[in-house]
Protein backbone atom coordinates (compact mmCIF):
# COMPACT_ATOMS: atom_id res chain seq x y z
CA UNK A 1 0.00 0.00 0.00
CA UNK A 2 2.78 2.30 0.71
CA UNK A 3 4.48 1.74 -2.47
CA UNK A 4 1.68 2.81 -4.20
CA UNK A 5 0.93 6.01 -2.20
CA UNK A 6 4.71 6.59 -3.60
CA UNK A 7 3.73 6.30 -6.98
CA UNK A 8 0.77 7.65 -7.47
CA UNK A 9 2.97 10.37 -5.49
CA UNK A 10 5.53 10.45 -7.80
CA UNK A 11 2.87 10.44 -11.17
CA UNK A 12 1.53 13.22 -9.57
CA UNK A 13 4.80 15.77 -9.51
CA UNK A 14 5.82 14.49 -12.69
CA UNK A 15 2.26 15.77 -13.99
CA UNK A 16 2.23 19.08 -12.26
CA UNK A 17 5.95 19.73 -13.24
CA UNK A 18 4.92 18.22 -17.01
CA UNK A 19 2.05 21.21 -16.71
CA UNK A 20 4.81 24.14 -15.44
CA UNK A 21 6.64 23.25 -18.63
CA UNK A 22 3.82 23.57 -20.86
CA UNK A 23 2.80 26.95 -19.31
CA UNK A 24 5.92 28.60 -19.45
CA UNK A 25 6.57 30.29 -23.02
CA UNK A 26 9.34 29.37 -25.01
CA UNK A 27 13.10 31.31 -24.52
CA UNK A 28 14.71 32.74 -27.96
CA UNK A 29 17.12 33.66 -28.63
CA UNK A 30 18.26 37.17 -30.40
CA UNK A 31 18.58 35.38 -33.51
CA UNK A 32 15.29 33.85 -33.47
CA UNK A 33 13.95 37.22 -32.34
CA UNK A 34 15.78 38.37 -35.48
CA UNK A 35 14.34 36.06 -37.77
CA UNK A 36 10.39 36.92 -36.40
CA UNK A 37 11.34 40.08 -36.97
CA UNK A 38 12.30 40.51 -40.61
CA UNK A 39 8.83 38.78 -41.23
CA UNK A 40 6.51 40.47 -39.04
CA UNK A 41 7.98 44.18 -38.37
CA UNK A 42 6.13 47.34 -39.55
CA UNK A 43 9.40 49.10 -40.62
CA UNK A 44 10.61 46.57 -42.53
CA UNK A 45 7.37 45.30 -44.37
CA UNK A 46 6.52 48.63 -45.28
CA UNK A 47 9.95 48.98 -47.10
CA UNK A 48 9.76 45.80 -48.58
CA UNK A 49 6.66 46.98 -50.20
CA UNK A 50 8.76 49.80 -51.50
CA UNK A 51 10.97 47.02 -53.04
CA UNK A 52 8.23 45.75 -54.67
CA UNK A 53 6.77 49.27 -55.90
CA UNK A 54 9.45 50.17 -57.43
CA UNK A 55 10.14 47.10 -59.38
CA UNK A 56 6.99 47.18 -60.94
CA UNK A 57 7.82 50.80 -62.05
CA UNK A 58 10.90 49.39 -63.54
CA UNK A 59 8.71 46.76 -65.57
CA UNK A 60 6.35 49.56 -66.56
CA UNK A 61 8.89 52.11 -67.80
CA UNK A 62 10.87 48.83 -69.96
CA UNK A 63 7.18 48.27 -71.16
CA UNK A 64 6.45 51.83 -72.58
CA UNK A 65 8.68 51.23 -75.17
CA UNK A 66 7.08 48.04 -76.88
CA UNK A 67 4.60 48.86 -79.99
CA UNK A 68 1.01 49.38 -78.87
CA UNK A 69 -1.48 47.58 -80.72
CA UNK A 70 -5.42 48.37 -80.55
CA UNK A 71 -8.80 47.47 -82.00
CA UNK A 72 -11.26 50.27 -82.55
CA UNK A 73 -15.29 50.09 -83.19
CA UNK A 74 -17.34 52.76 -83.81
CA UNK A 75 -20.44 52.66 -83.60
CA UNK A 76 -21.98 56.28 -85.32
CA UNK A 77 -26.36 57.12 -85.05
CA UNK A 78 -26.88 60.56 -86.69
CA UNK A 79 -30.30 62.38 -86.76
CA UNK A 80 -30.47 64.98 -89.65
CA UNK A 81 -29.61 65.51 -93.28
CA UNK A 82 -27.98 62.67 -94.87
CA UNK A 83 -27.52 61.44 -98.48
CA UNK A 84 -29.01 58.65 -100.00
CA UNK A 85 -26.69 56.82 -102.21
CA UNK A 86 -29.10 55.17 -104.60
CA UNK A 87 -31.13 57.99 -105.06
CA UNK A 88 -28.67 60.69 -104.96
CA UNK A 89 -30.45 62.99 -102.85
CA UNK A 90 -30.83 64.64 -99.78
CA UNK A 91 -32.86 63.62 -97.32
CA UNK A 92 -33.84 65.60 -94.19
CA UNK A 93 -34.65 64.04 -90.55
CA UNK A 94 -32.85 60.53 -91.48
CA UNK A 95 -31.67 58.58 -88.92
CA UNK A 96 -28.39 57.14 -90.56
CA UNK A 97 -26.58 54.72 -88.63
CA UNK A 98 -22.19 53.60 -89.81
CA UNK A 99 -20.13 51.25 -88.36
CA UNK A 100 -16.70 51.54 -88.64
CA UNK A 101 -13.65 49.26 -87.56
CA UNK A 102 -10.15 49.68 -87.60
CA UNK A 103 -6.67 47.53 -86.16
CA UNK A 104 -4.13 50.69 -85.74
CA UNK A 105 -0.13 50.24 -84.17
CA UNK A 106 2.19 53.07 -82.86
CA UNK A 107 5.78 52.74 -82.90
CA UNK A 108 7.74 55.17 -80.80
CA UNK A 109 11.33 55.63 -82.81
CA UNK A 110 12.76 58.30 -81.38
CA UNK A 111 11.68 60.76 -78.13
CA UNK A 112 14.64 62.11 -77.04
CA UNK A 113 16.53 59.06 -74.80
CA UNK A 114 13.77 59.82 -72.27
CA UNK A 115 12.86 56.75 -71.95
CA UNK A 116 16.02 55.03 -72.09
CA UNK A 117 16.85 57.62 -69.46
CA UNK A 118 13.31 56.43 -67.66
CA UNK A 119 14.60 53.25 -67.53
CA UNK A 120 18.25 53.89 -66.17
CA UNK A 121 16.56 55.72 -63.29
CA UNK A 122 14.14 53.30 -62.29
CA UNK A 123 16.85 50.56 -62.30
CA UNK A 124 18.53 52.82 -59.99
CA UNK A 125 15.62 53.66 -57.61
CA UNK A 126 15.70 49.86 -57.46
CA UNK A 127 18.81 49.36 -56.14
CA UNK A 128 18.21 52.07 -53.87
CA UNK A 129 15.06 50.28 -52.77
CA UNK A 130 16.82 47.48 -51.62
CA UNK A 131 19.62 49.33 -50.45
CA UNK A 132 17.09 51.16 -47.72
CA UNK A 133 15.49 47.97 -47.17
CA UNK A 134 18.79 46.38 -45.58
CA UNK A 135 18.74 49.82 -43.89
CA UNK A 136 15.78 49.23 -42.12
CA UNK A 137 16.85 45.82 -41.07
CA UNK A 138 19.75 46.60 -40.02
CA UNK A 139 18.39 49.64 -37.70
CA UNK A 140 15.36 46.97 -36.25
CA UNK A 141 18.28 44.42 -35.96
CA UNK A 142 19.90 46.96 -33.98
CA UNK A 143 17.19 48.03 -31.88
CA UNK A 144 16.14 44.45 -31.54
CA UNK A 145 19.86 43.54 -29.69
CA UNK A 146 19.67 46.60 -27.50
CA UNK A 147 15.88 45.91 -26.21
CA UNK A 148 16.93 41.89 -25.73
CA UNK A 149 20.20 43.38 -23.98
CA UNK A 150 18.23 45.62 -21.62
CA UNK A 151 15.82 42.64 -20.82
CA UNK A 152 18.63 40.17 -20.24
CA UNK A 153 20.65 42.93 -18.12
CA UNK A 154 17.26 43.47 -16.11
CA UNK A 155 16.96 39.49 -15.42
CA UNK A 156 20.41 39.04 -14.49
CA UNK A 157 20.06 41.90 -11.94
CA UNK A 158 17.13 40.78 -10.18
CA UNK A 159 18.44 37.12 -10.18
CA UNK A 160 21.70 38.75 -8.68
CA UNK A 161 19.32 40.34 -6.14
CA UNK A 162 17.42 37.31 -4.87
CA UNK A 163 20.54 35.30 -4.95
CA UNK A 164 21.61 38.35 -2.47
CA UNK A 165 18.05 38.21 -1.00
CA UNK A 166 18.99 34.65 0.03
CA UNK A 167 22.26 35.23 1.71
CA UNK A 168 20.74 38.00 3.72
CA UNK A 169 17.81 35.98 4.87
CA UNK A 170 20.21 33.44 5.88
CA UNK A 171 22.46 35.23 8.12
CA UNK A 172 19.22 36.74 9.31
CA UNK A 173 18.04 33.44 10.75
CA UNK A 174 21.10 32.65 11.95
CA UNK A 175 21.57 36.08 14.25
CA UNK A 176 18.03 35.31 15.02
CA UNK A 177 19.39 31.92 16.50
CA UNK A 178 21.96 33.70 18.10
CA UNK A 179 20.35 36.13 19.72
CA UNK A 180 18.24 33.97 21.15
CA UNK A 181 21.30 31.87 22.96
CA UNK A 182 22.47 35.56 23.98
CA UNK A 183 25.52 35.65 21.10
CA UNK A 184 23.75 38.49 18.65
CA UNK A 185 21.88 42.00 19.95
CA UNK A 186 18.55 42.95 18.39
CA UNK A 187 20.24 45.96 16.35
CA UNK A 188 22.12 43.07 14.23
CA UNK A 189 18.97 41.32 13.32
CA UNK A 190 17.07 45.16 12.72
CA UNK A 191 19.75 45.74 10.46
CA UNK A 192 19.96 42.70 8.54
CA UNK A 193 16.01 42.56 8.71
CA UNK A 194 15.99 46.05 6.54
CA UNK A 195 18.59 44.87 4.16
CA UNK A 196 16.35 42.74 3.21
CA UNK A 197 13.74 44.86 2.72
CA UNK A 198 16.06 47.00 1.14
CA UNK A 199 16.88 43.98 -1.66
CA UNK A 200 13.29 42.81 -1.82
CA UNK A 201 12.47 46.91 -3.12
CA UNK A 202 14.85 46.61 -5.45
CA UNK A 203 14.04 43.14 -6.90
CA UNK A 204 10.71 44.86 -7.83
CA UNK A 205 12.49 47.80 -9.51
CA UNK A 206 14.49 44.94 -11.78
CA UNK A 207 10.96 43.18 -12.52
CA UNK A 208 9.21 46.19 -13.96
CA UNK A 209 12.19 46.87 -15.72
CA UNK A 210 12.38 43.50 -17.35
CA UNK A 211 8.68 43.41 -17.77
CA UNK A 212 9.23 47.21 -19.83
CA UNK A 213 12.13 46.04 -22.05
CA UNK A 214 9.88 42.84 -22.77
CA UNK A 215 7.14 45.11 -23.85
CA UNK A 216 9.61 47.15 -25.64
CA UNK A 217 10.97 44.06 -27.87
CA UNK A 218 7.79 42.27 -28.63
CA UNK A 219 7.06 45.93 -30.10
CA UNK A 220 9.83 45.30 -32.31
CA UNK A 221 8.94 42.41 -33.42
CA UNK A 222 6.02 43.17 -34.83
CA UNK A 223 3.51 40.22 -32.92
CA UNK A 224 1.56 39.58 -29.97
CA UNK A 225 4.30 36.49 -29.07
CA UNK A 226 5.08 35.34 -25.86
CA UNK A 227 8.45 34.00 -25.43
CA UNK A 228 11.38 34.52 -22.52
CA UNK A 229 14.91 35.43 -23.19
CA UNK A 230 17.74 33.85 -22.90
CA UNK A 231 20.46 34.56 -20.14
CA UNK A 232 23.16 31.93 -21.22
CA UNK A 233 24.99 34.50 -23.24
CA UNK A 234 26.67 34.98 -20.04
CA UNK A 235 28.17 31.26 -20.64
CA UNK A 236 30.23 32.76 -23.28
CA UNK A 237 33.40 33.34 -22.78
CA UNK A 238 35.02 36.62 -23.68
CA UNK A 239 36.48 36.85 -27.23
CA UNK A 240 38.16 39.10 -28.90
CA UNK A 241 36.76 41.82 -31.59
CA UNK A 242 36.61 42.27 -34.90
CA UNK A 243 39.26 43.97 -36.29
CA UNK A 244 39.85 47.72 -37.22
CA UNK A 245 40.15 46.77 -40.94
CA UNK A 246 37.63 44.70 -41.64
CA UNK A 247 35.15 47.54 -41.42
CA UNK A 248 37.88 49.27 -44.86
CA UNK A 249 35.86 47.35 -47.34
CA UNK A 250 32.60 47.62 -46.53
CA UNK A 251 29.71 49.67 -47.88
CA UNK A 252 26.64 50.33 -45.45
CA UNK A 253 23.61 49.81 -46.91
CA UNK A 254 22.72 53.58 -46.42
CA UNK A 255 25.48 54.78 -48.47
CA UNK A 256 24.63 52.03 -51.18
CA UNK A 257 20.72 53.31 -51.69
CA UNK A 258 22.21 57.56 -51.60
CA UNK A 259 24.68 56.89 -54.09
CA UNK A 260 21.72 54.88 -56.12
CA UNK A 261 19.40 57.79 -55.37
CA UNK A 262 22.05 60.23 -56.64
CA UNK A 263 22.59 58.08 -59.84
CA UNK A 264 18.38 58.07 -60.48
CA UNK A 265 18.44 61.70 -60.14
CA UNK A 266 21.13 61.93 -62.74
CA UNK A 267 19.25 59.62 -65.34
CA UNK A 268 16.23 61.96 -64.16
CA UNK A 269 17.70 65.12 -65.52
CA UNK A 270 18.47 63.58 -68.68
CA UNK A 271 15.02 62.28 -69.52
CA UNK A 272 13.56 65.41 -68.20
CA UNK A 273 16.04 67.42 -70.85
CA UNK A 274 14.86 64.66 -73.93
CA UNK A 275 11.65 66.56 -73.78
CA UNK A 276 12.88 69.23 -75.29
CA UNK A 277 13.76 67.26 -78.48
CA UNK A 278 11.31 66.25 -81.05
CA UNK A 279 9.60 62.73 -80.69
CA UNK A 280 9.37 60.39 -84.11
CA UNK A 281 6.63 57.61 -84.08
CA UNK A 282 5.70 55.26 -86.51
CA UNK A 283 1.85 54.60 -87.52
CA UNK A 284 -0.16 51.94 -88.79
CA UNK A 285 -3.69 51.76 -89.62
CA UNK A 286 -6.56 48.93 -91.35
CA UNK A 287 -10.12 49.73 -91.17
CA UNK A 288 -13.19 49.61 -93.14
CA UNK A 289 -16.76 51.14 -92.11
CA UNK A 290 -20.29 50.37 -93.40
CA UNK A 291 -23.36 52.74 -93.81
CA UNK A 292 -26.89 51.99 -94.27
CA UNK A 293 -27.11 55.76 -96.61
CA UNK A 294 -24.93 53.21 -98.87
CA UNK A 295 -26.43 51.22 -101.57
CA UNK A 296 -24.25 47.86 -101.52
CA UNK A 297 -24.69 45.68 -99.35
CA UNK A 298 -23.18 45.50 -95.49
CA UNK A 299 -20.26 43.00 -97.20
CA UNK A 300 -19.68 44.70 -100.75
CA UNK A 301 -19.35 47.99 -98.16
CA UNK A 302 -16.99 46.56 -95.92
CA UNK A 303 -14.49 45.35 -98.61
CA UNK A 304 -14.61 48.19 -100.86
CA UNK A 305 -14.14 50.77 -98.21
CA UNK A 306 -10.91 49.04 -96.65
CA UNK A 307 -8.68 51.68 -95.83
CA UNK A 308 -4.82 51.16 -94.87
CA UNK A 309 -2.28 53.11 -93.87
CA UNK A 310 1.04 54.15 -93.05
CA UNK A 311 2.49 57.59 -91.55
CA UNK A 312 5.30 59.17 -90.32
CA UNK A 313 4.71 61.62 -87.71
CA UNK A 314 7.51 63.97 -86.34
CA UNK A 315 6.23 66.55 -82.92
CA UNK A 316 8.56 69.61 -82.49
CA UNK A 317 7.75 70.90 -79.54
CA UNK A 318 8.25 74.97 -79.44
CA UNK A 319 5.99 76.32 -76.55
CA UNK A 320 4.78 74.72 -73.74
CA UNK A 321 4.39 77.42 -70.99
CA UNK A 322 7.43 76.12 -69.59
CA UNK A 323 6.41 72.83 -68.25
CA UNK A 324 9.96 71.13 -69.32
CA UNK A 325 12.03 73.97 -68.00
CA UNK A 326 10.38 74.16 -64.46
CA UNK A 327 10.33 70.03 -64.98
CA UNK A 328 14.11 70.50 -65.61
CA UNK A 329 14.51 72.73 -62.62
CA UNK A 330 13.06 70.34 -60.05
CA UNK A 331 15.33 67.19 -61.67
CA UNK A 332 18.35 69.65 -60.85
CA UNK A 333 16.79 70.41 -57.60
CA UNK A 334 16.56 66.83 -56.53
CA UNK A 335 20.07 65.90 -57.91
CA UNK A 336 20.98 68.90 -55.48
CA UNK A 337 19.20 67.05 -52.42
CA UNK A 338 20.66 63.70 -53.81
CA UNK A 339 24.16 64.75 -53.48
CA UNK A 340 23.67 66.23 -50.03
CA UNK A 341 22.18 62.87 -48.63
CA UNK A 342 24.93 60.58 -50.13
CA UNK A 343 27.29 62.78 -47.99
CA UNK A 344 25.57 62.78 -44.81
CA UNK A 345 25.28 59.33 -45.59
CA UNK A 346 29.07 58.87 -45.98
CA UNK A 347 29.36 61.10 -42.84
CA UNK A 348 27.13 59.30 -40.53
CA UNK A 349 28.88 55.62 -41.93
CA UNK A 350 32.05 56.90 -40.44
CA UNK A 351 31.19 58.31 -37.43
CA UNK A 352 28.78 54.49 -36.90
CA UNK A 353 31.99 51.94 -37.81
CA UNK A 354 34.04 54.30 -35.36
CA UNK A 355 31.19 53.95 -32.71
CA UNK A 356 30.86 50.31 -33.05
CA UNK A 357 35.10 49.82 -33.04
CA UNK A 358 35.54 52.28 -30.08
CA UNK A 359 32.68 50.90 -27.74
CA UNK A 360 33.92 47.33 -28.31
CA UNK A 361 37.68 48.30 -27.55
CA UNK A 362 35.89 49.86 -23.91
CA UNK A 363 33.77 47.27 -23.11
CA UNK A 364 36.41 44.75 -23.35
CA UNK A 365 39.15 46.35 -20.96
CA UNK A 366 35.95 46.81 -18.93
CA UNK A 367 34.88 43.50 -18.92
CA UNK A 368 38.18 42.11 -18.10
CA UNK A 369 38.74 45.04 -15.31
CA UNK A 370 35.31 43.59 -13.96
CA UNK A 371 36.01 40.11 -14.02
CA UNK A 372 39.15 40.26 -11.63
CA UNK A 373 37.49 42.55 -9.42
CA UNK A 374 34.80 40.15 -9.05
CA UNK A 375 37.44 37.29 -8.65
CA UNK A 376 38.80 39.40 -5.82
CA UNK A 377 35.30 40.46 -4.32
CA UNK A 378 34.78 36.49 -3.78
CA UNK A 379 37.66 35.82 -1.92
CA UNK A 380 36.98 38.81 0.22
CA UNK A 381 33.75 37.34 0.83
CA UNK A 382 34.39 34.19 1.88
CA UNK A 383 36.78 35.24 3.86
CA UNK A 384 34.18 37.51 5.78
CA UNK A 385 31.91 34.62 6.17
CA UNK A 386 34.30 32.90 7.82
CA UNK A 387 34.71 35.91 10.23
CA UNK A 388 31.55 36.39 10.87
CA UNK A 389 30.87 32.94 11.91
CA UNK A 390 33.30 33.43 14.04
CA UNK A 391 32.32 36.69 15.38
CA UNK A 392 35.33 38.56 14.57
CA UNK A 393 33.93 41.21 12.37
CA UNK A 394 30.50 42.75 12.83
CA UNK A 395 26.79 42.23 11.37
CA UNK A 396 27.85 45.82 9.21
CA UNK A 397 30.86 44.32 8.30
CA UNK A 398 29.76 41.52 6.60
CA UNK A 399 26.48 43.62 4.79
CA UNK A 400 29.44 45.87 3.07
CA UNK A 401 31.33 42.82 1.90
CA UNK A 402 28.03 41.19 0.76
CA UNK A 403 27.00 44.55 -1.40
CA UNK A 404 30.14 44.84 -2.98
CA UNK A 405 29.86 41.04 -3.94
CA UNK A 406 26.77 42.05 -5.10
CA UNK A 407 27.57 45.14 -7.24
CA UNK A 408 30.79 43.25 -8.58
CA UNK A 409 28.38 40.23 -9.69
CA UNK A 410 26.11 42.62 -11.21
CA UNK A 411 28.68 44.80 -12.66
CA UNK A 412 30.85 41.71 -14.43
CA UNK A 413 27.22 40.46 -15.75
CA UNK A 414 26.33 43.78 -17.30
CA UNK A 415 29.92 44.34 -19.14
CA UNK A 416 30.11 41.07 -20.63
CA UNK A 417 26.32 41.34 -22.21
CA UNK A 418 27.59 44.67 -23.03
CA UNK A 419 29.92 43.21 -24.93
CA UNK A 420 28.27 40.75 -26.35
CA UNK A 421 25.88 42.10 -27.89
CA UNK A 422 28.35 44.80 -29.32
CA UNK A 423 29.72 41.88 -30.73
CA UNK A 424 26.56 40.79 -32.19
CA UNK A 425 25.58 43.95 -33.67
CA UNK A 426 28.87 44.45 -35.12
CA UNK A 427 27.85 40.78 -36.99
CA UNK A 428 24.77 42.12 -37.54
CA UNK A 429 26.55 45.21 -39.67
CA UNK A 430 29.03 43.42 -41.23
CA UNK A 431 26.77 40.61 -42.76
CA UNK A 432 24.49 43.68 -44.35
CA UNK A 433 27.53 45.49 -45.91
CA UNK A 434 28.52 42.81 -47.86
Amino acid sequence: MGAVRRTAATLLVCVTALFRAWGQPPAWSLDSCVEYALQHNCAILLQDVEVKKSRANLVQSELALLPTLNLYLNQYYNWGRSVDMQELVIVRNRLTLQTSGSVGASFLIFDGFAGINTIEMRRHLVRAADGNLRQTALEVKADIARAYLANVLAKLSRRQLEQSLENVQEQASRAAAQRHLGAAGKSDCLELEAKAADILSRIVSARSEESAQMEQLRTLLGGDVRFETDTCVTACGITDPYPEWAFQALTPPGVLAAESELAAARSALRAARGALLPTITVNAAYGTYYSDAGGDSFKAQIDGNRNPSVSLSMVLPLFNGGKVANAISLTRNDLEAAEIKLRGARQDAAIYQNQLFGQCETLLSQTRAAQARLDLLRERMQIASEEYALGAISTSEWIDASEELLQGGCEYAQTLCKYLFQLKIMEFYIDECR
